[in-house]
């Protein structure tokens, strides 16, 4: 296995993280304010997904976010099973708080800009192969750049990097690869 080493002030690091959610988008904003060369993979920057934007109130301080982020202010739900398990939701949240609810494709966006101001590169890209080496070479990332498949352009790319992170969700492209591999780098 290759050892995670912490980078000294004299190297130049290149971190690709594939999946541009919430998870993908707070790791690219940590990189790029830490001066990491950063590029964030995206499939879909519109991402409306019917699943997730439930979050904590005290996710909206911890992440600094706008409480314009937040659409509906939900006191109590019913959440269903796919096999009819009820869970009732909000029983123990106190009169002033609540679960805030938002729009991914708004959340996610807004995580996103913010990696990007902070100098992240952010790849409307599909990732579909992880080249992950032997020796002491880069990681090879290959990805189909919708923006120029959308123009008519080439659309089939490849970017090196030192360090590849997974947030890409429940079906990654680094599926088949074992993750300790996909979350180290070398030097």
């Amino acid at each position: 296995t290759r050892p995670v080493v912490p980078p000294t002030l004299s190297m130049r690091l290149r971190v690709a993280v594939v999946g541009g959610g919430p998870a993908g988008a707070c790791a690219a904003e940590t990189l790029a304010k830490n001066g990491i060369e950063t590029y964030i993979f995206e499939r879909k920057m519109d991402n409306c997904k019917p699943c997730g934007g439930a979050i904590p109130l005290c996710m909206v301080e911890e992440f600094d976010l706008p409480p314009t982020i937040i659409d509906r202010k939900v006191r109590k739900m019913r959440m269903i099973s796919p096999t009819n398990v009820e869970v009732d939701i909000g029983k123990t949240l106190k009169p002033h708080e609540y679960i805030g609810m938002t729009r991914r494709e708004v959340l996610d966006a807004y995580l996103r800009d913010r990696a990007v101001d902070l100098g992240a590169t952010a790849i409307n890209g599909l990732v579909s192969k992880l080249v992950i080496p032997d020796d002491d070479g880069p990681y090879t990332l290959h990805y189909t750049d919708i923006e120029a498949h959308k123009s008519g352009g080439r659309n089939t790319k490849t970017l090196e990097v030192d360090l590849v992170i997974g947030a890409d969700g429940a079906t990654p492209v680094s599926q088949g690869h074992r993750r300790r591999d996909i979350l180290c780098h070398r030097f």
